[in-house]
């Protein structure tokens, strides 16, 4: 036996309601996903499309299933009415053999309206306002970070690497990763993902592929989408090279990177014996604890030893528990944001928020459900880097309905927690069909009385 859930208005009436962000979402994403490539011959692309197959691989983010195939079962479970149909749009759900062999051939880049339409849906909503920081600059962080390691699984698209094991014995590792860009803010614990860049085998090209060449052509492929943000890059040590900065300066932007002494001797020897600028302020966290930063910094220095070194300012921060008189924290920086005693706090916090790419956007994609790094199915060409990119989309949905989606925020405060949150929604779409997903946020919001379920 299955129900469907309808909302009754205060007249009564049941009715199918208006679409909502959430639900505007899930319909640009049709669109997107139904002009992916399709390498099918024109008499064999009859029962399943390519918006079905994508939108299929979608929603197991989407719910946050770490099963396909019993996804898949819950999903469409209904006659002519199902859960799939009336929350993802689409009459019938592929196999998962299906849409992986259909999803294969396709390319991660076709997916990237996803990102921008997302972004959009944001704006429109006042959320990305939100996030303006350093006059009226945007932090958008850049990190690798890699979904997929095997000896015996992978593709043509795999980095292959030769490692000895303890034995002296050549083993060969087959992975893929990606350079993941997101917005992010010292002010708001969210991260907003961003088009990422895949590390994979580029044409015409010999060595294999790296991060520093992904972080190029990042920049050099997102300059029209992004530039009206005015962006900040926030990335480690690794960014902080002549090459990168001036790749970045290209494009209009800013930079503010991690700077060791040991990766750039010239910079740090150009420091010794001059006396540089301090500052000092004193922060009462939440905890109760008492702080005190203390900051140096100094502008002009050259970033190498060479006559057409770029010149770059540096600061340092050392975080100090007043209690106990320890150092709980301490880095160096390098910026092209003019420094002064007015803005180094805020550089400052700028800096530091490049970990919420890590925390807020890495780790919540490995370890809160979206199962980043789990073998949904490889393929020959594309199909890992579709299922990152789709489980990217999936973040980025939710993390855009948990900032301007009222409705959506209150199901997730019912529900308690994260995981909850999810199982909840796994459960009930096992024997309710929903008209849309406002209509399952309200179910968790307040689940109605029994006269407001019929049966069908």
């Amino acid at each position: 036996m299955h129900y469907i859930y309808c909302y009754a208005t205060n007249d009564g009436d049941m009715h199918m309601l208006e679409l909502t962000i959430f639900d505007s979402l899930i319909t640009e994403a049709k669109e997107v996903v139904g002009k992916l490539s399709d390498k099918r011959m024109a008499s064999n692309a009859t029962k399943y499309t390519m918006e079905s197959a994508g939108m299929g691989a979608l929603s197991v983010f989407m719910m946050q299933d770490p099963s396909f195939l019993s996804h898949q079962t819950r999903l469409a479970r209904g006659t002519s009415t199902h859960n799939f149909r009336s929350l993802f749009g689409c009459k019938d759900i592929p196999t998962p053999n299906q849409i992986r062999n259909l999803l294969d051939g396709a390319h991660a880049s076709e997916l990237e309206p996803l990102y921008h339409n997302g972004l959009e849906v944001l704006k429109k909503h006042g959320g990305l306002q939100k996030f303006k920081y350093l006059q009226d600059s945007y932090l958008i962080a850049l990190d690798g970070t890699g979904f997929h390691s095997s000896e015996t699984i992978h593709c043509c698209n795999c980095t292959i690497k030769i490692r000895k094991d303890k034995f002296g014995n050549n083993k060969t590792e087959y992975s893929h990763s990606m350079l993941a860009a997101a917005i992010v803010s010292p002010e708001i614990k969210e991260a907003i993902a961003l088009v990422p860049e895949f590390i994979t085998p580029q044409d015409g090209h010999d060595k294999q592929d790296c991060e520093n060449a992904a972080i190029k052509r990042w920049l050099a492929k997102h300059s029209k989408n992004y530039g009206h943000l005015n962006p900040t890059i926030l990335g480690d040590d690794l960014l902080s090279r002549q090459p990168i900065c001036e790749a970045i300066l290209k494009e209009k932007y800013h930079f503010i990177l991690t700077c060791k002494p040991d990766s750039h001797i010239t910079l740090y020897e150009y420091m010794a014996g001059i006396t540089v600028n301090k500052a000092k302020f004193n922060v009462k966290k939440k905890s109760g604890k008492k702080y005190s930063y203390q900051y140096k910094y100094m502008a002009q220095l050259p970033l190498k030893d060479c006559k057409d070194a770029l010149l770059v300012n540096w600061f340092e921060i050392t975080e100090i528990e007043e209690k106990t008189g320890k150092a709980v924290y301490k880095n160096s920086f390098i910026t092209d944001h003019e420094i002064n005693q007015d803005n180094i706090q805020q550089l400052a916090m700028a800096a530091r928020s490049r970990w919420r790419i890590e925390n807020e956007n890495n780790n919540t994609l490995k370890t809160k459900g979206y199962h980043f790094e789990h073998n949904y199915g490889h393929g020959k060409e594309n199909l890992s880097m579709i299922f990152a990119s789709l489980a990217v989309v999936a973040f980025l949905y939710h993390t855009v309905m948990n900032i301007v989606d009222l409705v959506y925020i209150k199901a997730k405060e019912v529900q308690g927690t994260r995981i909850n949150f999810f199982n909840v929604i796994k459960a009930i779409a096992a024997n309710l069909v929903f008209k849309s997903w406002n209509s399952l946020m309200l179910f968790l919001t307040a689940p109605p009385d029994p006269f407001s379920i019929g049966e069908f």
